[in-house]
């Protein structure tokens, strides 16, 4: 063990003193820690569940081990098992955990999946070395693994990056560097050169339209989500945050943080004090109050949320006021369950805590299913229910269901197994007593009571991940409390989800904030996936194999602003963003758009003709490079705009002689890629009357008859002579039209466009 690496683990082992976190955690064999010894992240960053982050794994990673094993395996070697990891890996780990967080002031997630995960991947490679012990032949094949768990290169990158950042920076093995300088100017100049513009094959080809939704994808969700109504409660929060990201681009986990007081509203005036709308501007406009992720702030405490606001088009004002509204309205019973779960640190603070309430009574608070008794209107008043999700009618089913029971109508059977399950090992935590409060030998639902604070105990005892989400958030505005948020849930509704049943938003329980993760796998992170929102409600087959990424609705609105001429510092406002830089990574414009919001001057449009211009535009935003572009830019700066312009005019437009006729195609960013074979359908081809270019064609018509008649003269059943002769048969009857036609003509008009790659070219929503 090194200095180095000892004074950074007594480094972190003084945070964790001074903060109170215990250090000496004991995995098992496996590595695995118990629930209750497990590092929460968390509450080391001050950020609320859900989602939980855990350190709760010190051993081997196990989806490297399988990639790994074929290297042993291979090599005569002994395979690796899940075992715990050594002390001094431990020690590392959970030394990086704590500079991670109070140090350097990363989230929860950033360092339990970029940093803690990458770093098992290399200790899983380094078998019985210890961390000072490493080499770089360990590093290599860290990520030679690392690139087999996960095919898209993240994690070997991540590997990569926790070396270098970490043991590298920190000199915590004895032979470090692991990535020599020569590797890392190697790896600097590929991720430079990844960020280079790739060349496009034609104006309208978008840059990376793997980013934006697909356009099936796209229309059918605007379809459902705008046109059908939703089957469940919260299919009605998800399509609310689809609506969201649609109007306004927001990414995922910034819709699920806005807060209930969401509205702004400015008002504008001119120079004289009155409205702007007067004098043809505009008098109001709304914006939407959020906390940007990747604004957020640090102190010792933990993460800061920032606020910040976005100005909404006018186009989408009413739109987006009547959805937020509309679902303020529907949480509202939710919101004020949380508000009094926070005041009063309890589950049901409708009742007293001695209260004795009849047994089955708790039930719709627990199972969130209102129908205790049966009931012959269950299935009216629950299609009732779902047309508009009022209230009203889960009043109306309270009063029908209290009416049942003084009846004495007969209980339902998931009444008894609900709390059967509930009490299973603990009956004498919640005992049936009678209306005294005296136990009862037997469970008695007819005329059994609980009392209140014995159930409440048993629920935190038995459903503690199913508790609402009462944590605040630290904002720079001060704290936030989760019922200070717009979009609340209940929590884990299955009577809803899985059965199709109610969820009683009135008298449930478990209240959560909506999650990003749940509408992440709601919008299909792969196609078919069965819970997604396309495979409820999409009409077709092909429809319901459809997915999109939630993020990817913040490139189109991003792209879309860019193509209607907004200004670049708008755009980096309205998302929130620290730098212009920032929005043209999010900018999957065509070369023709960008080229159409390049104003030209005056005397380039009298003087330049359509395809002219199109090429000046091409010079003006720096896309073509030549000897033509290097002339015309020497002209104008010598000549003047007018002797430029007038050369632009006759040479820009390209005009190429062949062998075989005129090609009137511009080559001003690549060479034709079937250079000389014109002849063979390119439709840019033009004839002349020229007798050269009809003898050369000739000529070539005479032997590739030759070669026909030698490869027919072959018998043969092979793959390759059909081809062949294919081949030749295909360029002899081309050869036959461009004679045939008329001199000055385009003989192939419909045909093929030979300057092309072969290679498809993926499509947006925004063509056709």
């Amino acid at each position: 063990m090194n200095n180095n690496f000892q004074a950074y683990v007594a480094a972190a082992r003084r945070i964790a003193e001074t903060r109170n976190i215990f250090w000496e955690i004991i995995p098992s064999p496996d590595g695995k820690l118990l629930l209750e010894e497990a590092w929460e992240l968390n509450s080391f960053c001050g950020t609320p569940k859900p989602p939980r982050f855990l350190l709760a794994d010190l051993g081997r990673d196990r989806l490297s081990l399988v990639p790994l094993n074929k290297r042993l395996t291979a090599n005569a070697m002994q395979i690796a098992k899940k075992v715990a990891l050594s002390e001094g890996w431990q020690n590392l780990i959970k030394a990086t955990v704590l500079d991670q967080i109070f140090v350097q002031g990363n989230r929860a997630n950033h360092v339990l999946l970029g940093i803690v995960r990458p770093l098992r991947v290399i200790a899983t490679c380094a078998g019985d070395a210890e961390p000072w012990e490493l080499t770089s032949d360990h590093i290599t094949l860290a990520r030679e693994v690392a690139a087999e768990v996960q095919a898209s290169g993240k994690m070997a990158m991540l590997v990569d990056q926790v070396t270098r950042n970490i043991i590298d920076l920190h000199h915590l093995a004895d032979r470090c560097p692991l990535q020599p300088a020569s590797i890392r100017r190697v790896k600097s100049r590929d991720e430079l050169s990844e960020k280079k513009p790739y060349l496009r094959q034609h104006l309208t080809q978008r840059k990376q339209v793997e980013k934006l939704p697909g356009a099936r994808a796209f229309w059918e969700l605007v379809r459902i989500v705008f046109t059908i109504q939703p089957k469940s409660f919260l299919d009605e929060l998800r399509f609310t945050q689809v609506k969201i990201l649609i109007l306004c681009g927001l990414r995922i986990s910034e819709i699920c943080m806005i807060p209930m007081d969401w509205q702004r509203r400015r008002k504008y005036v001119d120079a004289f004090g009155q409205a702007a709308g007067e004098s043809g501007g505009i008098s109001e406009s709304l914006m939407l109050r959020y906390f940007a992720e990747k604004r957020s702030l640090v102190d010792h405490n933990g993460t800061l949320l920032y606020p910040e606001v976005q100005h909404i088009p006018a186009l989408f004002e009413v739109s987006l006021q009547e959805t937020l509204e509309r679902v303020a309205r529907l949480t509202a019973p939710l919101r004020k369950r949380l508000k009094a779960q926070c005041a009063t640190g309890r589950l049901l603070p409708e009742f007293e805590p001695e209260q004795l309430i009849s047994a089955v009574a708790f039930y719709p608070y627990l199972s969130g299913n209102p129908f205790i008794y049966q009931d012959p209107l269950e299935a009216e008043l629950t299609a009732k229910y779902k047309k508009s999700f009022d209230i009203e009618v889960l009043r109306e089913i309270q009063e029908r269901q209290i009416e049942l029971g003084r009846q004495r109508a007969e209980i339902r059977n998931e009444v008894r197994a609900y709390f059967g399950r509930l009490r299973r090992g603990h009956e004498q935590d919640l005992p049936f007593r009678t209306k005294n409060g005296h136990p009862l030998p037997r469970g008695d639902y007819t005329d059994g009571y609980f009392r209140t604070n014995e159930l409440e105990a048993l629920i935190r005892k038995v459903m503690p991940t199913k508790l609402s989400d009462t944590e605040s958030f630290r904002s720079t505005e001060g704290n936030i409390q989760s019922h200070e948020l717009l979009l609340l849930m209940p929590k884990r509704s299955l009577r809803e989800e899985r059965n199709g049943g109610v969820c009683d938003v009135l008298r449930y329980c478990f209240v959560g904030r909506v999650t990003a993760a749940d509408l992440i796998v709601n919008l299909g992170e792969r196609p078919g996936v069965e819970k997604s929102i396309f495979v409820r409600y999409g009409e077709t087959v092909e429809d319901r194999q459809l997915f999109v990424d939630t993020h990817a609705f913040r490139h189109l609105q991003n792209t879309e602003l860019f193509r209607l001429g907004i200004a670049d510092s708008i755009i980096t406002k309205r998302f929130g963003r620290k730098s212009v830089a920032q929005s043209y990574e999010y900018d999957h414009r065509s070369l023709a758009e960008e080229l159409a919001a390049i104003k030209l001057p005056k005397v380039a449009e009298i003087a330049l003709g359509a395809k002219a211009q199109q090429v000046f535009r091409l010079i003006t935003a720096g896309k073509v490079k030549g000897p033509l572009v290097e002339q015309f830019l020497r002209i104008q700066r010598e000549q003047g705009d007018d002797t430029a312009f007038a050369f632009l005019a006759a040479e820009a437009d390209g005009f190429h002689t062949t062998p075989y006729g005129f090609c009137v195609n511009s080559f001003t960013v690549d060479p034709c890629p079937k250079h000389l074979e014109c002849y063979n359908g390119c439709r840019h081809l033009s004839t002349t009357e020229l007798p050269a270019h009809r003898i050369n064609l000739e000529r070539l018509q005479e032997q590739l008859k030759t070669a026909i008649v030698t490869i027919e003269a072959r018998p043969s059943q092979s793959i390759g002579r059909s081809n062949q002769l294919m081949h030749a048969k295909t360029r002899l009857d081309n050869l036959q039209k461009a004679l045939d036609s008329i001199p000055g003509t385009r003989p192939f008009e419909s045909g093929a466009d030979l300057s092309q790659p072969i290679s498809p070219i993926q499509r947006s929503l925004f063509d056709d």
